[in-house]
């Protein structure tokens, strides 16, 4: 017998994160029901549908699951996000309800990994420097020569999903990788070819990359003095969570222009407009889009529909969250 399934994105939202061969499969294997309101659930209209819910896929706008709507699932076995975090979307009891719970995140992080390698080439070859000269009717700027990647020794902060994305897209490129992060060990390092290091030795490194999630441990983590270790010429990646850095000691950092920074992510978004970061040439700036790809969105709906089908068939998954992986999830 099918299972009950409420998908809760409207048509207009349906239609980046699921495609056509998804809504097949969702409508072969389970009984959907599809929201036809043309808009977002409210919590209440969510609330009154739980009862008979056995399976719920959501995604960027769906209502949170509060615990009084947990309690009337009495028959919900599933959840799957078909977007990044669900911290937003459900809460923690749901581990003890019995209840599986998926997120497309590590489908987001591909995009994230292409973003950040892109952002790297980009700013190792000055291309914003030579393009704007180029468009002031320049020629070439003397003096100005950009670096090969390969060979190079880069930093990385944390290692989570989107940061194994970009490892593994380093590694044509002959890269010595060194990593930061308290949960993982010197064995679980090897496995990514990368070697553990300190905080300090990652910022020291002429390319840094940074994929910490945005927890009360990681707020403000790379603090003035170890913002005043990145090198001379390095490269600052941030694609993760602005907040991780100390915004204030980060920007006279930049405004002295020793080193190139591609930003995605920020202290406060949307960037203010007349934010003074917006006018530094030596910073590549894109408004929150590393994990936004036409190709990556579309697939987030039926990775997650195909995983939720393989954890109800007692297979091995590859997006289901547990509640270990809650505590250090972004």
């Amino acid at each position: 017998m099918k299972l009950k399934t409420l998908v809760l994105s409207p048509q207009s939202r349906l239609d980046e994160v699921c495609s056509e061969a998804c809504r097949a499969r969702i409508n072969d294997y389970f009984e959907p029901v599809w929201n036809e309101t043309g808009r977002d659930y409210t919590q209440e209209e969510l609330s009154e549908r739980m009862a008979e819910a056995e399976v719920i896929i959501s995604s960027w706008g769906s209502p949170s699951l509060t615990d009084e709507m947990l309690q009337k699932a009495v028959k919900l076995r599933a959840i799957g996000h078909a977007a990044g975090t669900v911290k937003n979307l459900v809460p923690k009891q749901i581990f003890a309800q019995g209840v599986k719970v998926y997120s497309a995140a590590p489908r987001i992080a591909l995009s994230v990994g292409e973003y950040c390698l892109a952002a790297l080439l980009t700013s190792l070859r000055y291309l914003p420097e030579f393009d704007s000269a180029m468009r002031e009717g320049k020629w070439k700027i003397a003096g100005l020569k950009g670096r090969e990647l390969t060979g190079s020794t880069v930093g990385i902060i944390s290692a989570s999903s989107t940061a194994r994305a970009f490892i593994k897209l380093l590694a044509p490129f002959q890269v010595d990788v060194l990593i930061y992060d308290p949960y993982l060990s010197e064995e679980a390092a090897a496995r990514l070819n990368a070697k553990r290091a300190t905080l300090e030795e990652v910022m020291s490194c002429p390319i840094i990359s940074v994929h910490a999630p945005k927890l009360p441990a990681t707020e403000r983590m790379l603090t003035r003095e170890l913002l005043a270790l990145i090198p001379d010429g390095a490269v600052f990646i941030n694609s993760s969570r602005g907040p991780v850095v100390d915004a204030q000691a980060f920007m006279e950092e930049l405004q002295s222009g020793r080193f190139f920074a591609a930003l995605d992510v920020f202290d406060k978004e949307p960037l203010a407009v007349d934010h003074p970061i917006r006018t530094l040439p030596n910073v590549l700036l894109s408004p929150h889009i590393a994990g936004a790809s036409v190709q990556g969105h579309l697939a987030l709906m039926e990775e997650v529909v195909e995983d939720i089908i393989r954890g109800l068939r007692e297979e091995k998954t590859m997006y289901e969250v547990n509640e270990k992986m809650w505590e250090v999830m972004a």
